[in-house]
């Protein structure tokens, strides 16, 4: 048990995509988020790949490229609950970073995302900059921290190995918690 794979997302998967959503929503998401999401799951605006252990679904995430400006966007980024510290949403990061910068069309130099001041943490440990703090940024009333990272900073054999250093400690993390924090559903 452990195994580790990232793929493109499918449109099989949009079950266990929404699911893991409902597993988050409390704490991640706010009130109208499930519908954006299940409208990105049928008509992705760009490319979107999941994360599998053993073959399950256990997290979610794509970009876009933004035609008119130097820039993709990170759109979702989710990883089932029972998988949260195993490295999953790293892996993921990093594979959608190299993905932009092997295959953006046009080729692109940052990528950006917004997120709530719980997450960003986590995109200022990957590397990202953070470019702005918006008080109620979000609908819901949430403060909105936009951040980018910079791809030509970075070259694509680094990115690479970040992948592989990220595909190796989540089968590890997996590996090591699989009778205790990561139960079979």
């Amino acid at each position: 048990m452990g195994r580790v794979d990232l793929r493109p997302y499918e449109p099989g998967d949009r079950d266990a995509v929404l699911a893991i959503f409902d597993g988050n929503a409390d704490t991640f998401f706010g009130a109208g988020d499930r519908g954006w999401l299940a409208e990105t799951l049928d008509e992705p605006d760009g490319p979107a790949f999941v994360v599998t252990v053993d073959g399950r679904v256990a997290a979610f995430g794509g970009y876009e490229i933004w035609d008119h400006y130097n820039k993709a966007l990170l759109y979702w980024g989710m990883a089932d609950r029972r998988y949260h510290g195993a490295g999953l949403g790293r892996l993921l990061l990093f594979a959608r970073l190299l993905h932009v910068a092997e295959h953006g069309d046009p080729p692109t130099r940052y990528v950006t995302v917004d997120t709530s001041p719980m997450i960003a943490p986590f995109f200022l440990a990957c590397g990202f900059e953070r470019t702005a703090v918006w008080p109620e940024g979000y609908r819901s009333g949430m403060e909105m921290h936009e951040l980018r990272f910079d791809l030509s900073a970075t070259d694509r054999a680094a990115l690479r190995a970040r992948v592989s250093d990220a595909l190796r400690r989540a089968e590890a993390a997996v590996a090591a918690g699989a009778a205790e924090k990561f139960p079979a559903a």
